[in-house]
């Protein structure tokens, strides 16, 4: 019993064309030729088509590993060239950057209006001015306020 065990271990298993021819074999032993021949023809075109399925499985597997290859060699090419290329775009896209702002900020300087910010300034020097009931000291520290608040500021009067 064991040693047909290891047997039946041992052995491959049988595929759909080799049963069918198995049952070709037993088909003409019992007298029926023409249904063994069909049988049998069709054990034939499961292994034709067995073999064209594992062409086709060697065309993909070097389809594969010619791809693999190209996207090798294409990346051997390309990055060279991007490492090449990305200080100069970065250098390009700080340009623009740097461009934009100046922009931004010279037609933000052209289009102030100082009259828009009246209630601020306003509320910025009564917040600094001293509780004093002299004129002249509140004179002098609104002008210390507005010096302050103009610091660095360049201001052109067109007449």
């Amino acid at each position: 019993m064991q040693n047909l065990e290891t047997q039946i271990q041992n052995e491959t298993p049988e595929t759909g064309a080799e049963y069918l021819r198995r049952l070709a074999g037993d088909t003409r032993e019992a007298g029926q030729s023409e249904t063994a021949f069909d049988i049998e023809a069709a054990a034939d075109k499961i292994d034709q088509q067995a073999a064209e399925i594992e062409t086709l499985r060697d065309k993909v597997a070097r389809a594969d590993a010619a791809v693999i290859r190209s996207a090798d060699a294409l990346d051997a090419v390309l990055s060279p060239l991007f490492s090449a290329l990305e200080p100069r775009i970065e250098a390009l896209a700080e340009q623009v950057a740097e461009r934009v702002a100046s922009d931004a900020a010279r037609e933000e300087i052209e289009n102030l209006d100082i009259s828009n910010f009246d209630y601020e300034i306003g509320e910025m020097i009564d917040d600094r001015l001293p509780d004093a009931p002299d004129e002249d000291e509140q004179r002098e520290a609104v002008e210390s306020i507005v010096r302050e608040i103009l610091a660095g500021a360049t201001v052109s009067i067109d007449i």
